[in-house]
């Protein structure tokens, strides 16, 4: 295993600590809920190609050239949409997010790099260091001189047809490089955690200047469209259900949920929004109360509100998923 842990040390060296007395807003705290989260019809992600080739991918049937190590952006309507790339296609939903997420698209399912490092003050220590990176280090499989190695990195690999800012977070997206200095926001910090994107060809440039000197070829694995993970209602049984008000708000969120998947724009965006407002979370806990009083021993109520809400919780975050 060749290891590279001092990999953020050197550019960690030439970064400096702002100190603020000051309570600045954190970028990690982009995920805040918004009021205007559904007050659109659609939403715009960057369609990326990393490749050194043009492609073409087709959504919805309009098809897209994208030349090669570059991108496009695209506005996507609230709804269902179909996107192919070669001989593969998939559908997926587009709709609002419960926060301001961001991302993009990645139809030949590149790899992509979230590589952790620490903006540290000038007194701290190789060791401390060390220890501060030790548990986002990985063994990274690639190929150098025709033969597999590892590489232990501070840095994750993703390769997700949908790249979502809200599950795989990062401060500074493939465009953006990494700031001179950062602001904490009191004396008694010494570091700051930041993560950024790479494209790989980016990554290995990087990993270049901080003294790699062999050619190395990152190994790239990942599913066919056809076997990636879809999203699909839980099939909950209602008459398993004994609280009659239970098995009503259940079998209306079900009903609803299942509504969703055959609206578009705004219809979309105001079902989602009373889907997880406020008010349908404490009517659901509310009825809890009731269905104990009415003798629901078992707690089937509970069982399949819980089951609903690991379901729906998957994408609360995110403004794709794929679907059937």
């Amino acid at each position: 295993m060749v290891s590279f842990k001092n990999f953020t040390k050197k550019i960690n060296a030439m970064k400096k600590i702002k100190y603020s007395l000051l309570l600045v807003c954190s970028i990690t705290l982009v995920g805040c809920f918004g009021s205007d989260t559904t007050s659109s019809s659609s939403v715009d992600r960057m369609i990326d190609n990393p490749t050194p080739n043009e492609i073409k991918v087709i959504i919805d049937g309009n098809e897209l050239n994208i030349p090669a190590k570059s991108s496009v952006n695209y506005t996507f309507e609230y709804g269902k949409h179909t996107l192919s790339y070669g001989n593969q296609s998939l559908n997926f939903i587009a709709k609002p997010s419960t926060t301001n997420s961001s991302g993009l698209i990645n139809p030949t399912q590149s790899n992509y790099y979230l590589l952790t490092t620490f903006y540290t003050t000038s007194n701290v220590s190789d060791e401390t260091y060390d220890k501060l990176i030790a548990k986002y280090l990985n063994s990274v499989p690639v190929i150098i001189k025709g033969e597999q190695q590892e590489l232990e990195l501070p840095v994750k690999v993703i390769n997700d047809v949908f790249i979502e800012r809200q599950k795989d977070f990062w401060d500074y997206s493939v465009d953006e490089p990494y700031p001179d200095e950062v602001t904490l926001r009191g004396k008694g910090q010494f570091q700051s955690r930041k993560i950024k994107l790479f494209r790989e060809d980016g990554f290995i440039e990087a990993l270049k200047a901080e003294g790699l000197n062999e050619k190395v070829d990152f190994i790239n694995e990942h599913p066919k469209f056809s076997e990636l993970k879809k999203y699909t209602i839980p099939n909950i049984q209602l008459d398993a259900i004994t609280c009659k008000k239970g098995r009503e708000f259940v079998e209306t969120q079900l009903n609803d949920w299942n509504k969703l998947f055959t609206l578009t724009g705004k219809d979309l965006a105001l079902l989602y929004k009373q889907l997880t407002s406020s008010e349908t979370f404490h009517t659901k806990h509310a009825i809890i109360t009731e269905c104990t009083k009415a003798g629901d021993s078992n707690q089937s109520y509970q069982f399949a509100t819980r089951e609903l809400e690991e379901a729906f919780d998957e994408t609360n975050q995110l403004n794709f998923f794929i679907t059937q």
